[in-house]
Protein backbone atom coordinates (compact mmCIF):
# COMPACT_ATOMS: atom_id res chain seq x y z
CA UNK A 1 0.00 0.00 0.00
CA UNK A 2 1.22 3.22 -1.36
CA UNK A 3 2.19 5.96 1.77
CA UNK A 4 0.64 9.36 0.67
CA UNK A 5 1.54 10.95 4.18
CA UNK A 6 5.11 10.27 5.29
CA UNK A 7 4.13 12.82 7.94
CA UNK A 8 6.96 16.04 7.48
CA UNK A 9 7.06 17.73 3.83
CA UNK A 10 9.21 20.81 3.92
CA UNK A 11 6.93 23.72 3.23
CA UNK A 12 3.27 21.98 3.27
CA UNK A 13 0.69 23.83 5.38
CA UNK A 14 -1.96 21.58 7.42
CA UNK A 15 -5.58 21.80 6.20
CA UNK A 16 -8.37 23.85 8.16
CA UNK A 17 -10.00 21.01 9.77
CA UNK A 18 -6.79 19.62 11.11
CA UNK A 19 -5.70 22.82 12.21
CA UNK A 20 -8.91 22.62 14.63
CA UNK A 21 -7.91 19.52 15.92
CA UNK A 22 -4.14 20.39 16.44
CA UNK A 23 -5.34 23.57 18.58
CA UNK A 24 -7.79 21.62 20.63
CA UNK A 25 -5.81 18.50 21.22
CA UNK A 26 -2.42 20.21 22.24
CA UNK A 27 -4.32 22.66 24.27
CA UNK A 28 -6.13 20.33 26.04
CA UNK A 29 -2.54 18.22 26.61
CA UNK A 30 -0.47 21.80 28.13
CA UNK A 31 -3.20 22.37 30.48
CA UNK A 32 -3.65 18.37 31.39
CA UNK A 33 0.46 19.06 31.94
CA UNK A 34 0.27 21.90 33.63
CA UNK A 35 -2.58 20.26 36.61
CA UNK A 36 -0.48 17.03 36.19
CA UNK A 37 2.59 18.81 37.56
CA UNK A 38 1.08 20.20 40.20
CA UNK A 39 -0.38 17.03 41.58
CA UNK A 40 2.72 15.11 41.15
CA UNK A 41 4.15 17.73 43.61
CA UNK A 42 1.44 17.64 46.26
CA UNK A 43 0.56 14.24 46.23
CA UNK A 44 4.17 12.51 46.49
CA UNK A 45 5.62 13.62 49.52
CA UNK A 46 9.24 12.02 48.38
CA UNK A 47 10.37 13.54 45.23
CA UNK A 48 12.06 9.94 44.25
CA UNK A 49 11.96 6.55 42.69
CA UNK A 50 10.95 5.37 39.96
CA UNK A 51 7.34 5.99 39.52
CA UNK A 52 7.91 10.01 40.85
CA UNK A 53 10.96 10.89 38.39
CA UNK A 54 9.10 7.94 35.12
CA UNK A 55 5.30 10.21 35.62
CA UNK A 56 7.55 14.04 35.99
CA UNK A 57 9.58 13.15 33.05
CA UNK A 58 6.54 11.61 30.81
CA UNK A 59 4.04 14.43 32.00
CA UNK A 60 6.76 17.11 30.67
CA UNK A 61 7.90 15.28 28.22
CA UNK A 62 4.38 15.79 26.59
CA UNK A 63 4.61 19.70 27.18
CA UNK A 64 8.20 19.45 25.19
CA UNK A 65 6.15 17.44 22.57
CA UNK A 66 3.61 19.90 21.85
CA UNK A 67 5.49 22.89 21.75
CA UNK A 68 7.65 22.04 19.52
CA UNK A 69 4.79 20.44 17.21
CA UNK A 70 3.08 23.51 17.63
CA UNK A 71 6.22 25.41 16.51
CA UNK A 72 7.03 23.03 13.31
CA UNK A 73 3.30 23.08 12.39
CA UNK A 74 2.66 26.71 12.41
CA UNK A 75 5.49 27.47 10.60
CA UNK A 76 6.57 30.21 13.72
CA UNK A 77 10.36 30.09 12.33
CA UNK A 78 11.38 28.17 9.42
CA UNK A 79 15.21 29.36 10.33
CA UNK A 80 14.81 27.16 13.57
CA UNK A 81 13.53 24.00 11.95
CA UNK A 82 15.88 21.61 13.61
CA UNK A 83 15.64 23.45 17.22
CA UNK A 84 11.48 22.24 16.89
CA UNK A 85 12.67 18.71 15.64
CA UNK A 86 14.86 18.30 18.31
CA UNK A 87 11.90 19.64 21.09
CA UNK A 88 10.13 16.80 19.09
CA UNK A 89 12.29 14.33 19.34
CA UNK A 90 13.43 14.83 22.66
CA UNK A 91 9.78 15.44 23.80
CA UNK A 92 8.52 12.25 22.28
CA UNK A 93 10.88 9.99 23.74
CA UNK A 94 10.36 10.78 27.18
CA UNK A 95 6.58 10.47 26.78
CA UNK A 96 6.42 6.99 25.06
CA UNK A 97 9.31 5.36 27.38
CA UNK A 98 8.38 7.67 30.29
CA UNK A 99 4.80 6.38 29.99
CA UNK A 100 6.09 2.80 29.77
CA UNK A 101 8.17 3.16 32.81
CA UNK A 102 5.38 4.57 35.14
CA UNK A 103 3.25 1.40 33.71
CA UNK A 104 6.25 -0.67 35.31
CA UNK A 105 6.71 0.90 37.88
CA UNK A 106 3.33 -0.17 38.94
CA UNK A 107 3.76 -3.59 38.09
CA UNK A 108 5.86 -3.63 41.39
CA UNK A 109 2.71 -3.70 43.50
CA UNK A 110 1.23 -6.58 42.59
CA UNK A 111 3.80 -8.92 40.26
CA UNK A 112 5.65 -11.20 42.55
CA UNK A 113 7.40 -13.31 39.84
CA UNK A 114 10.66 -11.15 38.98
CA UNK A 115 10.93 -12.68 35.36
CA UNK A 116 7.43 -10.97 34.47
CA UNK A 117 9.46 -7.64 35.44
CA UNK A 118 12.44 -8.68 33.88
CA UNK A 119 10.74 -9.00 30.84
CA UNK A 120 8.87 -6.00 30.92
CA UNK A 121 12.07 -4.10 31.71
CA UNK A 122 13.87 -6.03 28.90
CA UNK A 123 11.21 -5.26 26.52
CA UNK A 124 10.68 -1.30 27.56
CA UNK A 125 14.86 -0.86 27.12
CA UNK A 126 15.35 -2.82 24.05
CA UNK A 127 12.44 -1.07 21.85
CA UNK A 128 13.66 2.03 23.20
CA UNK A 129 17.20 1.18 21.54
CA UNK A 130 15.82 0.34 18.33
CA UNK A 131 12.72 2.90 17.73
CA UNK A 132 14.22 5.48 19.24
CA UNK A 133 17.26 5.71 17.88
CA UNK A 134 16.41 5.20 13.68
CA UNK A 135 13.05 6.78 14.34
CA UNK A 136 15.34 10.36 15.55
CA UNK A 137 17.68 9.99 12.09
CA UNK A 138 14.87 9.30 9.97
CA UNK A 139 13.19 12.09 11.51
CA UNK A 140 15.69 14.78 10.92
CA UNK A 141 16.76 13.30 7.96
CA UNK A 142 13.53 13.99 6.32
CA UNK A 143 13.52 17.78 7.61
CA UNK A 144 16.93 18.20 6.16
CA UNK A 145 18.10 19.00 2.37
CA UNK A 146 18.15 15.19 1.88
CA UNK A 147 14.26 15.36 2.47
CA UNK A 148 13.63 12.82 -0.89
CA UNK A 149 16.05 10.34 0.34
CA UNK A 150 14.50 10.08 4.32
CA UNK A 151 10.79 10.67 3.40
CA UNK A 152 9.57 7.76 2.34
CA UNK A 153 11.74 5.45 5.10
CA UNK A 154 10.71 7.67 7.93
CA UNK A 155 7.07 7.01 6.96
CA UNK A 156 7.31 3.29 7.18
CA UNK A 157 9.45 3.10 10.45
CA UNK A 158 7.15 5.70 11.77
CA UNK A 159 4.27 3.30 11.20
CA UNK A 160 6.07 0.71 12.55
CA UNK A 161 7.40 2.45 15.94
CA UNK A 162 3.61 3.61 16.58
CA UNK A 163 2.51 0.07 16.35
CA UNK A 164 5.48 -1.37 18.68
CA UNK A 165 4.93 0.86 21.23
CA UNK A 166 0.95 0.19 21.04
CA UNK A 167 1.70 -3.30 21.75
CA UNK A 168 4.23 -2.99 24.46
CA UNK A 169 1.84 -0.59 26.50
CA UNK A 170 -0.93 -3.12 25.77
CA UNK A 171 1.15 -5.87 27.36
CA UNK A 172 2.11 -4.51 30.45
CA UNK A 173 -1.69 -2.89 30.86
CA UNK A 174 -2.78 -6.75 30.42
CA UNK A 175 -0.32 -8.33 32.73
CA UNK A 176 -1.94 -5.43 35.11
CA UNK A 177 -5.07 -6.28 34.80
CA UNK A 178 -4.71 -10.46 34.77
CA UNK A 179 -2.24 -9.83 38.31
CA UNK A 180 -5.23 -7.71 39.73
CA UNK A 181 -7.92 -10.72 38.92
CA UNK A 182 -6.25 -13.34 40.42
CA UNK A 183 -5.26 -11.45 43.42
CA UNK A 184 -8.55 -9.98 44.77
CA UNK A 185 -10.49 -13.18 43.07
CA UNK A 186 -8.40 -15.13 45.88
CA UNK A 187 -9.88 -15.50 49.00
CA UNK A 188 -9.22 -13.74 51.89
CA UNK A 189 -7.65 -11.28 49.60
CA UNK A 190 -6.49 -7.68 50.91
CA UNK A 191 -9.54 -6.28 49.45
CA UNK A 192 -12.28 -8.65 50.86
CA UNK A 193 -10.44 -8.04 54.13
CA UNK A 194 -10.46 -4.59 53.98
CA UNK A 195 -13.65 -3.85 52.16
CA UNK A 196 -16.00 -6.98 52.09
CA UNK A 197 -16.46 -9.38 48.86
CA UNK A 198 -18.71 -7.18 47.20
CA UNK A 199 -17.10 -3.54 47.45
CA UNK A 200 -13.68 -5.47 46.57
CA UNK A 201 -15.31 -6.87 43.16
CA UNK A 202 -16.11 -2.97 42.41
CA UNK A 203 -12.75 -1.99 42.89
CA UNK A 204 -10.95 -4.31 40.93
CA UNK A 205 -14.32 -3.55 38.13
CA UNK A 206 -13.03 -0.05 38.25
CA UNK A 207 -9.25 -0.81 37.96
CA UNK A 208 -9.73 -3.05 35.14
CA UNK A 209 -11.98 -0.41 33.34
CA UNK A 210 -9.86 2.29 33.78
CA UNK A 211 -6.91 0.14 32.12
CA UNK A 212 -9.38 -0.99 29.30
CA UNK A 213 -10.54 3.08 28.43
CA UNK A 214 -6.02 3.67 28.43
CA UNK A 215 -6.02 0.46 25.88
CA UNK A 216 -8.97 2.02 23.96
CA UNK A 217 -7.52 5.22 24.08
CA UNK A 218 -3.93 3.89 22.52
CA UNK A 219 -5.94 2.20 19.17
CA UNK A 220 -6.96 5.86 18.22
CA UNK A 221 -2.91 6.52 17.99
CA UNK A 222 -2.04 3.68 15.09
CA UNK A 223 -5.85 4.07 13.62
CA UNK A 224 -4.85 7.76 13.10
CA UNK A 225 -1.28 6.97 11.90
CA UNK A 226 -2.30 4.39 9.05
CA UNK A 227 -5.54 6.52 7.73
CA UNK A 228 -2.35 9.07 6.82
CA UNK A 229 -3.69 11.70 9.09
CA UNK A 230 -0.15 12.65 10.38
CA UNK A 231 -0.51 15.97 11.76
CA UNK A 232 -4.10 14.95 13.53
CA UNK A 233 -2.16 11.75 14.98
CA UNK A 234 0.58 13.54 16.74
CA UNK A 235 -1.60 16.22 18.10
CA UNK A 236 -4.01 13.01 19.26
CA UNK A 237 -1.34 11.42 20.61
CA UNK A 238 0.10 14.33 23.15
CA UNK A 239 -3.67 14.47 24.17
CA UNK A 240 -4.08 10.96 24.55
CA UNK A 241 -0.65 10.37 26.85
CA UNK A 242 -1.95 13.29 28.55
CA UNK A 243 -4.98 11.59 29.28
CA UNK A 244 -3.52 8.05 30.24
CA UNK A 245 -1.38 9.91 32.86
CA UNK A 246 -4.47 11.43 34.65
CA UNK A 247 -6.01 8.21 34.68
CA UNK A 248 -2.91 6.89 36.11
CA UNK A 249 -3.68 9.34 38.70
CA UNK A 250 -7.06 7.82 39.39
CA UNK A 251 -5.82 4.13 39.39
CA UNK A 252 -3.01 5.46 42.20
CA UNK A 253 -5.68 7.29 44.70
CA UNK A 254 -8.11 3.88 44.68
CA UNK A 255 -4.95 2.16 45.37
CA UNK A 256 -3.98 4.75 48.38
CA UNK A 257 -7.48 4.56 49.60
CA UNK A 258 -7.16 0.94 50.01
CA UNK A 259 -4.04 0.83 51.65
CA UNK A 260 -5.12 3.76 53.90
CA UNK A 261 -8.51 2.11 54.61
CA UNK A 262 -6.58 -1.21 55.71
CA UNK A 263 -3.73 0.87 57.82
CA UNK A 264 -7.11 2.12 59.57
CA UNK A 265 -8.07 -1.88 60.08
CA UNK A 266 -5.05 -2.52 61.72
CA UNK A 267 -4.57 0.49 63.92
CA UNK A 268 -8.14 0.02 65.43
CA UNK A 269 -7.84 -3.48 66.09
CA UNK A 270 -7.70 -4.78 69.71
CA UNK A 271 -3.87 -6.29 69.57
CA UNK A 272 -2.31 -3.87 67.96
CA UNK A 273 -0.28 -3.38 70.82
CA UNK A 274 0.81 -7.56 70.66
CA UNK A 275 1.30 -7.32 67.21
CA UNK A 276 4.95 -7.40 65.92
CA UNK A 277 5.48 -5.13 62.36
CA UNK A 278 6.66 -7.13 59.82
CA UNK A 279 10.38 -7.35 59.08
CA UNK A 280 11.41 -4.77 56.72
CA UNK A 281 15.22 -5.69 56.33
CA UNK A 282 16.38 -6.30 53.16
CA UNK A 283 16.93 -10.03 53.92
CA UNK A 284 12.80 -10.01 54.14
CA UNK A 285 11.65 -7.59 51.86
CA UNK A 286 12.66 -6.23 48.93
CA UNK A 287 10.98 -2.24 49.56
CA UNK A 288 8.94 -2.31 46.32
CA UNK A 289 7.39 1.43 46.69
CA UNK A 290 11.01 2.45 45.99
CA UNK A 291 9.70 2.59 41.99
CA UNK A 292 6.55 4.56 44.24
CA UNK A 293 8.59 7.37 45.74
CA UNK A 294 8.59 6.13 48.87
CA UNK A 295 12.39 5.10 49.17
CA UNK A 296 14.03 1.58 50.30
CA UNK A 297 14.28 -0.86 53.20
CA UNK A 298 17.61 -0.56 55.06
CA UNK A 299 19.13 -3.48 57.37
CA UNK A 300 19.36 -2.10 60.61
CA UNK A 301 16.57 -0.14 60.72
CA UNK A 302 15.55 1.53 64.33
CA UNK A 303 12.01 0.92 65.86
CA UNK A 304 10.88 4.26 65.29
CA UNK A 305 11.51 4.57 61.78
CA UNK A 306 9.72 0.63 61.03
CA UNK A 307 6.65 1.65 62.19
CA UNK A 308 6.61 4.62 60.32
CA UNK A 309 7.44 2.39 57.42
CA UNK A 310 4.41 0.35 57.74
CA UNK A 311 2.70 2.72 58.43
CA UNK A 312 3.22 4.63 54.62
CA UNK A 313 0.27 3.72 52.18
CA UNK A 314 2.64 2.98 49.56
CA UNK A 315 4.07 0.46 51.59
CA UNK A 316 1.29 -0.99 53.48
CA UNK A 317 -0.22 -1.95 50.23
CA UNK A 318 2.61 -3.30 48.95
CA UNK A 319 3.05 -5.72 52.38
CA UNK A 320 -0.66 -6.45 52.52
CA UNK A 321 -0.35 -7.63 48.80
CA UNK A 322 2.59 -10.00 49.49
CA UNK A 323 0.90 -11.24 52.36
CA UNK A 324 -1.82 -12.09 50.58
CA UNK A 325 0.29 -13.62 47.37
CA UNK A 326 2.69 -15.75 50.06
CA UNK A 327 -0.46 -17.34 51.96
CA UNK A 328 -2.09 -18.41 48.55
CA UNK A 329 0.74 -20.03 47.08
CA UNK A 330 1.56 -21.55 50.64
CA UNK A 331 -1.84 -23.07 50.80
CA UNK A 332 -1.42 -24.56 46.40
CA UNK A 333 1.51 -26.30 47.88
Amino acid sequence: MAISDVGIHIGSDISRPATYAVVAFFSIALYNVLELTFLVFLVFKHHAGLYFWSFLVATWGIAIYAIGFILDDFRVNDSIRMFNVTLIVVGWCAMVTGQSLVLYSRLHLIVRRRIILRFVLGMIITNAILLHIPTIILCYGANSAMYQSFAYPYGVYERIQVTIFFLQETTISAIYMYQMCRLFYTGGSLGNIVYGEAASRRLMLHLIYVNVIVILLDIAIPALQFSGRYASQTAAKGFIYSVKLKLEFNILNRLVELAQRSRREWSSSGDRENATPPDFGAGQLVDQTQGLGQGTARDGMDPNHRRRKYQCPWHLFTVRVREVVSDRTAYRV
